[in-house]
């Protein structure tokens, strides 16, 4: 495999314009995505010399060519072309090293804004994006011919906290914010030592101890000050509120009616910023780790070769191509801040302690099943809501025994003023689950510790705040022998990966009416343009003016999250992401035969008509799956080519999803969750 020519890359820096480097820099890792995503697709293997995009956005940048041939690309018959015999490995060594530089140049790190130098885990400099690159900046020979890689080593780039990262065309010389110094008071061990009560000899109840104790680490003043400045809050309060204002709409509607009573209480500002919490820290802020990947081959199933313990840090050692990567199982939440990934111990960790810093009351719930996650109190519901960040689920917490089939033996709850005993809210058959527990441990045994751990947790506490938490306490024992007449609810037969918003619109035929219309704004009646993009990874639509002449020029006008904020009705539709493959796309709700998706777009209201019109709509079918794309005209007639759209003054763009063995087979805007910068829906209009 040919080496990285890191000079090259260095020279597109130094030897052209800040702006064109970053368009061509953007364009040249959409063409390195393409091939990596899908490799044996031959179209994206090549670029035509003469392809005006190609000619003004790439190849007009100082170096660029160069730099395309060192990558592997060929050049004949007009044409730039990588041919199959290149690795995909290289490839991707290229593309990281480009976006990390790109990252570099479009946000320069503050020379002060550097992570303390006391802290275990090291920040290379300059900062990554998430990938394993970082791990070569603290890479050593261990003496038998491969190479080992720390992987503590690894911080990811301030951008990763999800904050939109594409610079207005008005502000590109605005500096870029300061990476947040992530730093605790007191070092992890200090912060989770306490006397024992617990008698030695028995695992469980030591397990017990050794929980309750280590979350006390999360009230540590300092290291919350961190987390907060990593949360997007502003951003995530605003989605919450559209969500609230949304909740209302399908009440008022009465599209609710299928999947809860009339009487339900609409949920809090503060129970839908806990959805949106959940939904940032899985997309963007955490990610999951199954094996080190190998930065040699690509290869993402490398070998476990041996677990062992540093330091009181539980290693995982991974094998591939003569090299040795450790993977560190972090307890420490100071280090998963940096870090930002993991397993569901990890996962829950991090995020328990996340919601402590927006002030919620938490708990680190922990299943000898082999699984993790949290409880948070909700006082409009006035009860503790299960929340599993690994998969994006609220309020299901017989997922895992009527979802997952696994069986529920003792589910335990961890705060920093309570310990208490949940086994009997993650399962309606409590006679099993009685017997299961019986045969591991005495239930006076375990209800005595639990009252020693929560005794040592409230010993400080004032008498009126043990009081409260007491008939807190009585309530839940009272709802928790309840647990065992609930009917599982569709959500939690399937497992399915969505907040309780999501839930209700993916219930059988659920039709949301946005009724949003596009109408031209004074600027685009003045520039006689208007466009529109829809990027699936970020979820967000950019309404955007075209400039003279390329990307550079562009302004962007508004930006709205969610795929259904700029839609006019849906029927059926819901974000799927898999966080397997790491795609992102639109489809059909389970269970559904048929989906449908509308936008509506009126010029004729500032007396405009179509002159010209470009569509890019990205679409994926499987098996005997279709996707159907309609041009409605405002007289009712319906065509199928975009050119019946012209001197059309007003009109609807209409998907419909059917067919196939699967709700999947039919996609819409399928895209990496990493392709940020791309859009796989595009509408641009010329008017007149």
């Amino acid at each position: 495999m040919a080496a990285l020519n890191q000079a090259l890359v260095l020279a597109l820096e130094t030897n052209n314009p800040r702006e064109s480097y970053l368009v061509a820099t953007e364009t040249l890792l959409r063409l390195l995505d393409n091939i990596i995503r899908e490799p044996q697709n031959a179209k994206y293997r090549t670029v035509r010399l003469e392809n005006p995009s190609i000619k003004e956005k790439l190849l007009s940048v100082v170096g660029m060519k160069q730099l395309m041939l060192a990558i592997g690309f060929i050049e004949a018959n007009g044409t730039l072309t990588v041919p199959p015999n290149v690795l995909l490995a290289s490839l991707r060594k290229y593309r990281e090293f480009i976006h990390e530089r790109k990252e570099l140049v479009k946000n320069p790190p503050k020379p002060s804004a550097g992570i303390d130098k006391d802290a275990s885990v090291k920040a290379p400099a300059p900062a990554s994006t998430g990938t394993a690159t970082a791990a070569a900046v603290n890479s050593k020979t261990n003496g038998t011919g491969t190479t080992d890689i720390d992987m503590a080593s690894f911080v990811p780039s301030a951008t990763s906290s999800g904050e939109d990262s594409r610079p207005a065309a008005d502000s590109v010389t605005t500096p870029a914010p300061a990476t947040p110094v992530i730093k605790a008071s007191r070092p992890f061990l200090a912060r989770i030592e306490f006397p024992r009560v617990l008698p030695p000899g028995n695992s469980l109840l030591q397990q017990l101890e050794l929980l309750s104790d280590q979350v006390m680490q999360y009230e540590d003043d300092l290291l919350q000050a961190s987390g907060r400045s990593l949360i997007p809050l502003e951003r995530l309060r605003a989605r919450a509120k559209e969500k609230q204002a949304q909740w209302r709409r399908l009440l008022q509607q009465g599209a609710a009616a299928q999947g809860a009573n009339a009487t339900e209480q609409e949920p809090s500002a503060e129970d839908l910023l806990v959805e949106e919490l959940t939904a940032w820290f899985r997309g963007e802020f955490f990610r999951w780790v199954n094996a080190m990947p190998c930065t040699v081959c690509g290869n993402e199933k490398t070998q476990l070769v041996q677990s062992t313990v540093e330091d009181g840090v539980r290693v995982e050692v991974y094998r591939c191509c003569g090299q040795l990567r450790r993977f560190y199982r972090y307890n420490d939440v100071e280090k998963l801040l940096h870090t930002r990934r993991g397993r569901c111990g990890e996962w829950a960790n991090c995020f328990t302690f996340l919601c402590r810093c927006l002030g919620y009351e938490a708990r680190y719930v922990f299943s000898t099943g082999d699984h993790v996650w949290t409880e948070v109190w909700s006082e409009r519901r006035q009860r503790w809501i299960h929340v599993d960040p690994c998969e994006n689920v609220l309020d299901a917490p017989l997922m895992y025994e009527h979802g997952w089939r696994k069986e529920i033996t003792f589910v335990f709850a961890f705060a920093h003023d309570d310990v208490q005993d949940v086994s009997w809210r993650y399962s309606n058959d409590h006679t099993s689950l009685v017997q299961r527990r019986r045969a591991v441990c005495r239930e006076s045994t375990l209800l005595d510790a639990v009252w020693k751990l929560r005794g040592k947790r409230r010993a400080k506490l004032s008498a009126d705040r043990v009081a409260a938490l007491r008939r807190r306490t009585f309530d839940e024992c009272l709802e928790l022998l309840a647990c065992g007449q609930r009917v599982p609810t569709p959500g939690e037969l399937e497992g399915r990966s969505s907040g309780s918003l999501e839930w209700r619109l993916q219930r059988g035929e659920q039709q949301v009416n946005t009724r949003y219309m596009f109408i031209p704004t004074a600027d685009e009646v003045q520039a006689k343009q208007f466009n529109i993009r829809y990027c699936c990874a970020t979820d967000r639509y950019e309404r955007f003016l075209k400039g003279s002449s390329n990307r550079v020029n562009e302004r962007i006008t508004e930006t709205s999250h969610g795929w259904e904020s700029r839609q006019y009705m849906s029927r059926n539709i819901f974000r799927k992401e898999e966080h397997d493959w790491q795609m992102v796309y639109l489809a059909r709700t389970e269970g559904t035969e048929e989906a449908t998706i509308e936008w509506y777009f009126d010029f004729s209201v500032q007396g405009l008509r179509v002159k010209q019109i470009e569509l890019r709509f990205g679409q994926e079918t499987y098996e005997s799956a279709k996707v159907e794309l309609y041009f409605i005209k405002a007289d009712g007639s319906r065509s199928e080519a975009l050119s019946s759209l012209c001197e059309c003054g007003k009109f609807t763009l209409q998907a419909r999803l059917s067919g196939g063995s699967s709700w999947q087979h039919a996609q819409l805007f399928r895209q990496s969750k990493a392709s940020t910068d791309e859009c796989p829906f595009e509408m641009n209009v010329i008017l007149m």
